[in-house]
């Protein structure tokens, strides 16, 4: 962003988005004045203790309406053990292609991670949120520029010991942070998860519909969201 001639910016992001837009927030506190995202997440000590105290008393971090997204325990990780063995092969052997193979191995996600409801019907429910031409436009602008290898390097290039010793994702950060909770997301992170790494969390809001492709298939839910986040942000920066 200096490169591009701004000094002070806001930052938004979903999956690895959220995942930089964390580390930037950490790094440039004095350039970044407000971070959105749509895929919050800590890996904070506090975040597995207070799942743990949960399990006895899961009101105790999250309204009773939600309980569903963290517990029973066992649902939930056999859930994200089952939806994150790309993860996996893309850490590992990221450099393998086939166009076929690309098309289905991303309309899966599209899939699952929409409504996991869909997973099991033929058509994988794609067309409930998404047009066929912008999922084969998604599909095309990876294969043609030849950019998925790129893409599932950053996974190679970032779950590995040298870059996790860093501990970034450890430090506290004092921009303020907005974090809209998608109830067909990956991960689920009540306030009570983020305070700890977020110390100026101006808004939570859980949002009516939508997924892990959130500016896909709801982009005026997470539109209206972004701005709401923004004026709080701004009147936290004018109290500075």
């Amino acid at each position: 962003m200096a490169r591009l001639g701004f000094d002070k910016f806001y930052v938004q992001g979903g999956d690895w988005g959220g995942a930089i837009g964390t580390h930037m927030s950490t790094l440039f506190e004095e350039n970044v004045v407000g971070f959105h995202s749509n895929l919050c997440y800590t890996n904070l000590i506090q975040r597995f203790v207070y799942q743990a105290m949960a399990s006895f008393w899961p009101t105790l971090i999250v309204d009773e309406e939600h309980v569903d997204k963290l517990f029973p325990v066992g649902k939930v990780f056999s859930w994200l053990l089952k939806e994150s063995g790309y993860m996996h092969l893309q850490a590992t052997k990221p450099d393998t292609n086939s166009p076929v193979g690309l098309a289905a191995y991303i309309l899966e996600k599209f899939s699952a991670w929409t409504n996991p409801a869909w997973e099991t019907r033929a058509d994988g429910g794609l067309t409930e949120k998404f047009s066929l031409t912008n999922l084969l436009d998604n599909i095309m602008i990876y294969w043609i520029t030849g950019s998925i290898t790129t893409s599932a390097r950053l996974y190679s290039e970032s779950l590995n010991k040298a870059q996790t010793s860093l501990g970034v994702e450890k430090i506290p950060t004092n921009v303020p942070t907005a974090c809209a909770l998608f109830p067909n997301d990956l991960i689920y992170s009540p306030p009570s998860f983020l305070t700890g790494k977020y110390l100026n969390l101006v808004q939570v809001n859980h949002i009516a519909r939508g997924g892990h492709f959130a500016a896909l298939e709801e982009p005026q839910l997470l539109a209206d969201d972004i701005w709401s986040a923004i004026q709080l942000m701004q009147e936290k920066n004018k109290l500075k």
